[in-house]
């Protein structure tokens, strides 16, 4: 069943317009979003489902359903080679999926429990948090996706973004309520800092340099300065945030908060909680899609179904 919902909201009209312009099923459970710029697709990784969806943007429709490994919980676009990455947790590896053709070509095996990917252009590494082993997996995508090291970092690492400006890469320990600084130039951890409870997704701004923390355990996002690795400042927004997105044309930062079906919009500026708006299902995931301007929202309204809405 397709649902068309509308929200009507002037505190979001600055930033996703004031319309759901559709819904889409997919597998259940979404966990995670990623835009592919070179076919304008949106891949969607099902954790419930161990499948990935990938929507074809012109049409929002499901064009294909790709098999991957046991919960699927992360997605990467790697924009050296097109392939999409897929972190699966409980298979303990990294699936491989050849965008040109969407069909799985190669899995790793990484740490135990992997839930997050980044990629560092400026190596054409892709780097991989493992909850469960209490590292960072490092996986050369030159080198016929070779896994090259293993980092320690802190307690259950659970998001990871790189930063261009200092070939940084941050790191969300959950556990240990901190956030390490890795110099990817060397591959080691340079400096950790504190934040509040369970910090569980992590989102970089190049406006201001600076790095934003979700904390799902403290309803706030902790505002960090890339600059020097600093608190800058904390940001109360609604109940148990877990997914955040940087949009580049007004540089605001949008948080995902799955117990207030809310999201709250950072005005980056001045670090302040400009508005926030109300949702229909658990904002779980979030993706911008630069070609149509438009939000991509993956969320659940039961626990086992899945829906993806597009709001313009």
């Amino acid at each position: 069943m397709v649902l068309m919902i509308i929200i009507s909201s002037p505190g979001i009209n600055h930033v996703f317009g004031n319309s759901v312009i559709s819904v889409i099923p997919v597998g259940s459970f979404p966990q995670a979003l990623v835009f592919n710029p070179s076919n304008n697709n949106i891949y969607v990784a099902n954790r419930d489902s161990g499948t990935v969806s990938v929507i074809e943007t012109n049409n929002n429709t499901v064009i294909k359903n790709v098999t991957v490994g046991s919960f699927p919980e992360q997605l990467l676009f790697n924009p050296d080679n097109k392939n999409i990455y897929v972190a699966n947790v409980i298979s303990n590896s990294i699936s491989v999926i050849d965008s040109n053709i969407n069909e799985v070509t190669n899995d790793i095996e990484v740490g135990i429990d992997p839930v997050d990917l980044e990629f560092n252009p400026s190596n054409n590494y892709i780097y991989v948090a493992n909850e469960g082993s209490n590292t960072v997996s490092v996986i050369d995508t030159g080198n016929n996706n070779t896994l090259i090291k293993e980092i320690g970092v802190g307690g259950s690492p659970i998001s990871l973004k790189y930063n261009p400006s200092n070939n940084g890469l941050y790191v969300a320990n959950r556990d240990s309520g901190t956030v390490s600084a890795i110099d990817t130039r060397d591959n080691t951890v340079a400096n950790n800092v504190q934040v509040e409870n369970e910090p569980t997704t992590i989102e970089f701004n190049p406006a201001n340099n600076d790095i934003y923390v979700a904390n799902r355990g403290s309803r706030s996002v902790s505002v960090i300065d890339g600059s020097n690795n600093t608190l800058l400042d904390t940001v109360v927004v609604g109940t148990e945030p877990v997914a955040m997105l940087f949009n580049p044309s007004n540089t605001d930062v949008y948080v995902g908060n799955v117990v207030s079906n809310s999201i709250s919009i950072l005005n980056s500026e001045n670090n302040t909680l400009a508005s926030t708006t109300d949702v229909n299902s658990l904002p779980l995931a979030l993706e911008l899609n630069p070609s149509n301007k438009a939000v991509y929202v993956a969320g659940t309204l039961t626990g086992t179904d899945g829906l993806v809405s597009v709001i313009k």
